[in-house]
């Protein structure tokens, strides 16, 4: 009876043993990228199937989707159609246990950016975040930036080569660079590299060629026409004055120097907070206030910093939230694609 009874004790020992340590790998499991990645196209593909039950929630999650923080299983859960499909985007960061992307998908089967994060603790997710950019091709840049979503650039999806690649946290400095890069007005405080191209909701904005395409002859009668998008004046205005600037301010370094954002008021929440090492990328999401106090600047030569002249300002009460992907090797950032939306002036992140 005695050695029944040790045997019986030294069984529950071991079960208790046995999920002891099963409760340590859990609190220690983490994802690598690979993980992490995954973790996200599983996402998505719940967010169309309307299904928050496909993956794992943690018990206490923060859900925010364009700056408003709601249930999960409100907002995109309910309106997405379709997944992404050939332009797709994903940097994760296995130290951070964070990941994100940025896909071209559907809401009630129109066309929509989606910029999305999520945080994970012990592979269960404990923040989601969704930025939405809805009525695109509406730019004054309408079709030429519909062409650049069709897939995204070559340099965002590789590998960097083992001699080319950053330390995480140089990465990420690089990054948070760019935002005082831009509210300093001058381009030498990040580190661009000569070729770097900045698109902002496919629209090219920096590098490449800027400006709004030459109109498309009308269609013949009988066929069928996409409807006009509707003008926006200011972002119109914006975009002449860029392409006015000349090559020479139109690199990412140079443009900023000019001082052609001096409207930026302020940069807030500027949380860089992903490091993909391995394709080279830094993620940032930001809250761009614009009070619309300047109403002209000093236009400056991008490479001597001499005025050239005084510039009427682009004009606009409002706030902009933001996501950024840089593209970095060696040190440098070679690729910037962007997104943002309009929101009333003062609106708060939702990350505050």
């Amino acid at each position: 009876m005695k050695k029944k009874f040790m045997i019986v004790a030294v069984a529950v020992s071991m079960v208790m043993l046995c999920a002891s340590g099963a409760l340590f790998a859990a609190q220690d499991s983490k994802c690598d990228r690979q993980c992490l990645v995954n973790m996200m196209k599983q996402y998505l593909a719940a967010l169309v199937k309307h299904d928050p039950k496909a993956v794992p929630f943690a018990q206490k999650v923060k859900f925010v989707e364009s700056t408003a923080n709601i249930p999960v299983g409100k907002g995109l859960w309910v309106t997405a159609s379709e997944g992404p499909k050939d332009f797709q985007i994903y940097a994760a960061d296995p130290v951070a246990q964070q990941v994100a992307c940025l896909v071209m998908m559907k809401e009630n089967d129109k066309d929509i950016l989606l910029g999305a994060r999520l945080k994970l603790e012990n592979v269960k997710i404990t923040e989601a975040e969704h930025l939405v950019v809805r009525d695109l091709g509406s730019s004054p840049a309408g079709q030429g930036a519909l062409d650049n979503l069709k897939k995204p650039r070559p340099g965002l999806l590789e590998d960097v080569a083992q001699a080319d690649r950053t330390p995480r946290l140089d990465i990420l400095k690089a990054g948070l660079a760019y935002y005082d890069a831009l509210t300093g007005e001058n381009g030498k405080l990040a580190p661009f590299a000569p070729e770097c191209e900045r698109h902002e909701n496919g629209m090219v904005t920096a590098g490449g060629k800027t400006g709004a395409p030459k109109p498309k002859p009308a269609a013949k009668e009988g066929t069928a026409q996409t409807p006009a998008a509707k003008p926006n004046p200011e972002l119109e205005k914006m975009m002449k004055e860029i392409a006015a600037a000349g090559p020479a301010a139109n690199t990412c370094e140079g443009q900023l120097s000019t001082g052609t954002f001096t409207y930026i008021t302020e940069i807030r929440n500027r949380r860089v907070l992903i490091a993909d090492e391995q394709k080279g990328l830094a993620v940032g999401f930001s809250m761009f206030y614009h009070d619309s106090t300047i109403k002209e600047y000093d236009y400056k030569d991008p490479n001597t910093g001499k005025v050239l002249g005084k510039r009427s300002s682009y004009q606009g009460t409002f706030n902009l939230p933001a996501m950024h992907i840089y593209k970095i090797k060696k040190g440098k950032i070679y690729e910037i694609e962007a997104i943002g939306f309009t929101l009333p002036y003062g609106t708060k992140s939702g990350w505050e």
